[in-house]
This record gives structure tokens, sequence and C-alpha cells, in this order.
């Protein structure tokens, strides 16, 4: 592919060069002019001459999507990282440890980059220039890592959502369908802002879902742990009594079963990690196949106290990203083609793909969701009215309803796993009490009565 070098005018009256690839000089012009550069000059090049930014020394031609490094930089890296020198005649090698994954990008640093960007681009900076000044400030190692090489992209002329997909772990795939729809419809700042939004809600939701979770489990988990350890401690401080009073014999059933599995795991350990590690991973291939991964996916949307709340979230992801697709002035089918990846959840996906197949041939495409039993019974409701009315209207509708929703479930949850965790706790107490306790209590008190009596 031809190579061009051009000149170019920001809308501050900066003056910047660079080189570009593209099929023709014309298919140039219309991308920069789509970045916010206006063309001075544009000179086709006969050879690609790699060529290194002040940033880090990475190459500004257009790289493999994969994300791998140029050679120049890798020549760099290389240098930096088996760099010598001679000191009191040894050669001594500066080793440089990447500790950077011990702080991984987090849901707040992709906030904080979409807040800043949203930010530049209200104040009329381009792409460019608002991806450098953001370069600039980001401290965090792997965040920056990532605005440079998008900013790499944007510099030869690609959109910011096309570096975006490349990083699928650190942005949604929602959220980079918000930036592309801007890019591509010349509203970047509105989409920016939609994002923004969105990331926002997300963290307040997974931040009440993680507040609800963590006193119930750690308490249920403690309870667990301590209830082990007493079993431990107590079966032979029960076996003991009864062997001073020469009643062995008499040991409830019960406990001594307890005693000799208990024993057995200690005495066979391998055995019984080698028991536990292959259910494990038994369970694992089981949900890795299809059959399995349907079953599993259908336990989570159906099983108490958090299923509700596991079938929110997946619509408000799918409903979501409809709510984008048809704003953007896609088509219902398409929408819905679209909007199906951003969920993993198989028996969601097997709905949204029935309803397609049945809007295709003209047949009603809820009748997929209304299949479920679990599916809420208002959101059927108004989906039947958006079908009759005006469906993009009803699905914004939709979204505040879920959001609504889900706090309401979250509520809900918070008052449930008290009471799920209390009952788990008396189910272990009377566990121990009849294992433990009832046994020592007869002996003592058989003990108590024979002395009275005599």
């Amino acid at each position: 592919m031809p190579e061009y070098r051009y000149k170019a005018l920001t809308k501050g009256g900066q003056v910047v060069k660079n080189r570009m690839e593209d099929v023709s000089q014309q298919n140039v012009i219309n991308r920069l002019k789509d970045n916010g550069l206006t063309p001075i000059s544009i000179e086709k090049v006969e050879f690609k001459v790699p060529l290194l930014n002040n940033l880090g020394g990475r190459q500004k031609v257009k790289k493999n999507r994969a994300a791998t490094i140029s050679a120049s930089q890798n020549a760099v890296k290389k240098m930096r990282e088996k760099e010598t020198k001679k000191e009191n005649g040894r050669l001594k090698q500066d080793i440089n440890v990447d500790l950077s994954f011990l702080d991984p990008i987090k849901s707040e640093d992709v906030i904080a980059f979409t807040q800043s960007l949203y930010l530049l681009k209200r104040a009329d900076f381009t792409n460019v220039r608002a991806l450098t000044t953001l370069l600039e400030n980001t401290k965090k190692k792997q965040m920056r890592d990532i605005v440079e090489d998008i900013l790499n992209g944007v510099e030869t002329g690609e959109y910011i959502y096309s570096t975006m997909e490349y990083y699928s772990k650190v942005f949604p795939e929602i959220y980079v369908s918000m930036i592309k729809t801007g890019e591509l419809g010349g509203t970047l700042v509105q989409s920016l802002e939609q994002a923004l939004k969105y990331l926002d809600d997300s963290l307040r939701i997974k931040r009440s879902v993680r507040k609800a979770l963590i006193g119930p489990l750690f308490q249920s988990i403690l309870l667990i742990i301590m209830s082990v350890v007493c079993i431990l401690v107590g079966l032979p401080v029960m076996q003991n009594l009864y062997a001073q009073f020469g009643v062995e014999d008499r040991i409830p059933p019960a406990t001594i079963a307890v005693a000799n599995f208990i024993q057995g795991m200690g005495t066979y350990w391998p055995v019984t990690l080698g028991v536990i590690g292959g259910l494990i991973g038994l369970f694992i291939y089981w949900i890795h196949t299809p059959e399995g991964r349907y079953k599993w996916d259908e336990f989570k949307l159906s099983m108490p106290v958090f299923g509700p709340l596991i079938l929110r979230l997946n619509l408000q992801k799918f409903f979501k990203a409809m709510q984008l697709n048809l704003a953007n002035g896609s088509r219902l089918q398409e929408a819905m083609q679209v909007s199906k990846n951003v969920t993993s959840n198989y028996v969601m996906l097997a709905m949204i793909e029935t309803a397609q197949a049945n809007l295709q041939v003209g047949e009603s495409w809820i009748e997929p969701f209304e299949a479920f039993k679990n599916f809420p019974p208002m959101i059927l409701e108004m989906l039947r009215i958006g079908m009759e009315t005006d469906m993009v209207q009803m699905i914004d509708k939709i979204n505040d309803f879920i959001e609504h929703d889900i706090e309401i479930t979250i509520n809900r949850i918070m008052k449930t796993l008290p009471e799920v965790a209390t009952a788990v706790m008396g189910i272990i107490l009377i566990f121990f009490v009849i294992i433990i306790l009832k046994p020592i209590m007869e002996v003592y008190l058989g003990t108590f009565l024979t002395e009275a009596y005599l």
C-alpha cells in the first residue's frame, strides 16, 4: 500500500508532520479532515522509513493490529533492559523489573480516562491533541501504554475505537460500540458522555453487589472453618471421655461415622486431594461443553437469591446496546444482531437468536422471552406496547425500569442474605450438637445420675 508524507494544520494553528498509508491521496485528505486536521501538503514516498516518536520510540507506521511491538521499539527496550556498565573492573547488568501487573487497570482508571477525554473534546481539542494531553498526564504504566497505542493509531489515520477493540478486557464491548457510534456519526462528545454514565452506573451496581455479598459470605466461610476445627478438636475429647468411663461401645453411630471419615481424610490426604481436584476438573470440563455451559447458565439465571439479579444485569447489557444501535438508525434486526454480542450467557443468546429468527419470518420476536419463566413480566408488557407504538422510546423506558429494578433486587438480596446465613449457621450448629455435644452431655449426665443414686 502506498505511503504518503503530509503536513497539516490543527485547529489551534499548530503544524504537524507525519506519514500515513492509504490507497490514494484523496483518502489521506479525508482521513486527516476526519481527525480535525487541515492538509497543507501531501507527498507520496517510495520507501517506508520507520519514524520514531518522542514519547518512547514507537514507530509511527501502521502496526499489525494484534498490537505487536515494532522492531525498533524491541531494539530500544532490549538496549535499556540489557544495558551494562563497567564498574571496578567488572561488568554489572542493570535489570529492570516490571511490576505493573501488581497494579492492574481498574474500572476507576477507565472512568478517569473517559472523563478526561470527554472534557478535552468538549473544549474542542482534536483527537491527537486530546490523547497527547492524556498521555502526558496518565501515571499508571499499563493505562499509559494503551493511551499511547490509541494515539499511534489515530496519528496514522485510524479511529479511536479501532484500537480499543483490541483491549476487550479493559474496554467493555458496549463501551467500544458507543465510541464507534460517536466517531462514525460525528457525535463523539455525546457518545463519551453516554459511555461515562454507563461506566458510572456499572461501577455503582458492582459496588452494591459486592457490599451485599462480602459480609454474609465471610460469615458463612468463617463459621464453616470454626465448625471443622471444633469437630477436629472435639471428637478426640469426646472419645477420651467414653474411654475413661469404659463405654466406648456406646458412642453414637453418627459420631463414629464422622470420626472415621475425618480420620480417613487425614490418613489418605493425597487421595482426598485427588478426588477434590478430579471433581473440580470434571466440573470445569462439563461447563466448557455446549450442553454443560447452557445448563450452567440456565442455573445461574434461575438460582435462588442471586438468579434474579444475574438475569437483570444481562438484560441491562442487552437493552443498553439495543438503545444505542436503534438511536443510531439501525433496524431492529440489525440492532439485535449487534447487541447480542454484549452478553455471554448461552440462555440469553438462545432467546435473542430465536427472537431474530422469528422476526425474520414475520412472527412475534417477543415469544422466546415469554417462554422463559423467570423473565420480568413488566419488561414483557413494555415490549408488547413498544411493538405497537415506538420501540426506540420504549427501550429507553425499559432501561430506566431495569436500572430501578436492579436497585430493588439488590436491596432484597441484602435483606435475604442475613436470613440465609442464619439458616446455614443453624444447620451447622445442629450438626455440631448432634455429633459432639450430645455424646459428651450423655456421659456427664449419666455419671451425675449414677453418683447421685449411689
